[in-house]
């Protein structure tokens, strides 16, 4: 279960050594000092999602390892194996705070279930849509469909070389449509799982 540890330490010194040379640090100019945005990891509509398939990269971490991956961040997050940090959605990421251990099993008991509508549906003897009561959907790690990255971007001898700042876990629930009404893609963060020391208070 430390593997969500190792995969941090990876992400980490992967992001110091994107914006060093040797040991000196990159002097390039500076695109961004912060942008946000989300990587898909888990890529539905392959039908092989292993690295047997020759598409397999397409928006996807390689089969079986990706997903072992995804569950044992979530299982060592839920169990304070290792420390995630609050998420703020309107926040500005200048910096993150560590939620404590009593915190996070308190949302992990009461906050990783959202409740949703789902389209409406025909109904035959009525013969008109009728509306249906929203959908209670956990949020669990089979969710974990996307990772936020929070980066820096460098410019440096026609190379663009990034620092990752924060990475958190993008749960996503797809709701089918219906003829009377479309579908849609809910997507939340709950927390931060990997944060850069110049981010901690």
């Amino acid at each position: 279960m430390k593997k969500c540890f190792v995969f941090a330490i990876v992400l980490s010194l992967v992001a110091i050594s994107s914006c060093r040379n040797g040991d000196e640090v990159v002097k390039g100019e500076v695109l961004t000092k912060k942008i946000l945005y989300d990587v898909p990891i888990v890529n539905l509509l392959l039908e092989d999602r292993s690295e047997n398939d020759p598409n397999w990269f397409w928006e996807n971490l390689p089969y079986p390892a990706g997903d072992k991956f995804i569950d044992d961040l979530y299982a060592d997050a839920k169990d304070c194996n290792i420390p995630i940090y609050y998420y703020d959605q309107e926040g500005d990421y200048e910096h993150l705070e560590r939620i404590p251990d009593n915190k996070v099993k308190e949302m992990f008991e009461n906050e990783m279930t959202v409740s949703l509508p789902v389209p409406d549906v025909f109904d035959e003897e009525a013969n008109a849509y009728v509306s249906r009561p929203n959908v209670d959907f956990k949020l669990d790690q089979t969710r974990i469909l996307k990772l936020r990255f929070l980066e820096e971007w460098y410019f440096d001898n026609n190379m663009i070389t990034k620092k990752v700042l924060a990475v958190a876990p993008v749960f996503t629930i797809n709701i089918g449509g219906t003829d009377a009404a479309e579908g849609y893609e809910y997507n939340t963060v709950k927390f931060w799982f990997m944060a850069d020391e110049k981010l901690l208070k």
